[in-house]
């Protein structure tokens, strides 16, 4: 994704959590076609895409704003974001 693009995605969810917050209306008046989007970076923010969202390297806060503004509880994206999810490997500060 191309700088460009990506400060596009970014800016056009970060228009779309605000307008959302300000209107509670079923879909907010952000329009994908103001921005200049990949025609990928459009299909999956209109299709809710939670996932494509995160490959395309949108940033986590962003994420879960549009997630919440998009009605999904916390476990139901957490659940959509899981195969993404590396196993963490814990270790003790005194652990060598």
């Amino acid at each position: 994704m191309g700088t460009v693009s990506s400060y596009q995605l970014h800016r056009l969810v970060w228009d779309h959590v605000r307008a959302k917050a300000a209107n509670s209306s079923e879909r907010a008046p952000v329009n994908p076609a103001a921005y200049d989007l990949t025609d990928e970076e459009r299909r999956a923010f209109e299709d809710r895409d939670v996932a494509g969202l995160y490959q395309m390297g949108l940033h986590p806060v962003l994420l879960n704003g549009f997630c919440r503004a998009e009605g999904f509880a916390r476990d139901e994206y957490r659940k959509l974001l899981e195969p993404f999810g590396a196993d963490e490997q814990r270790k003790g500060r005194w652990a060598a």
